[in-house]
This record gives C-alpha cells, structure tokens and sequence, in this order.
C-alpha cells in the first residue's frame, strides 16, 4: 500500500476557497484505480493549513492519479491561493501481524 500525505497552507483569508476547489477533485479522485481513500483535512491549530491524506493500492495509481484531469485543474486554481508549496510524503507500507 502507499500512503501520502501533502501539506499545503493557504494564504490569509483563502482556506475556504482553497476547499471548494478541492472538493471535486476529492471526488473525482475517489473514484479512480486504486484508490482506498482520499480526504482532504484541516488544521485545528491554524485557519490556514491543510492536509490530503491518501491511500493507493500501488504506485502506479498514484502516478496515474497525479496525471487526471481534476488533479491538474485543481492545482492550477489554486496555486495563486497557497502560502508556500505543498510538501508531500509518500510511504511504502506493508501489513505486519502484531
């Protein structure tokens, strides 16, 4: 499994703008290959940061994913809207029995 998370502050007043425009590509997104789960967070600790936690079956979903349409609309709408560029963390897991 992969696991992503993606960081991302909106500038002062911009955070609601920033999650409507995210709101179709979490859909879009939750419908695509490989896909377990997508959901788009926010912060309780400030008005501005954000976060996608993701879980893809393989890392060739996820490149697909990166390469849709709604992922790159999204991105374009709402670079002017960011504070700083996204950091993004991507991680190989694998189930372990405890």
């Amino acid at each position: 499994m992969i696991l992503v998370s993606a960081k991302f502050k909106a500038k002062p007043g911009m955070r609601e703008k920033v999650v409507e425009i995210s709101r179709h590509a979490v859909e879009c997104t939750r419908k695509e290959k490989g896909n377990i789960s997508y959901t788009l967070y926010k912060s309780s600790d400030d008005e501005e940061t954000l976060m996608y936690f993701e879980e893809w079956t393989d890392i060739e979903s996820l490149r697909a994913h990166l390469k849709t349409q709604h992922i790159l609309d999204a991105r374009e709408a709402r670079k002017e809207m960011l504070a700083a560029p996204v950091e993004v963390k991507v991680f190989e897991s694998k189930e372990v029995a405890l």
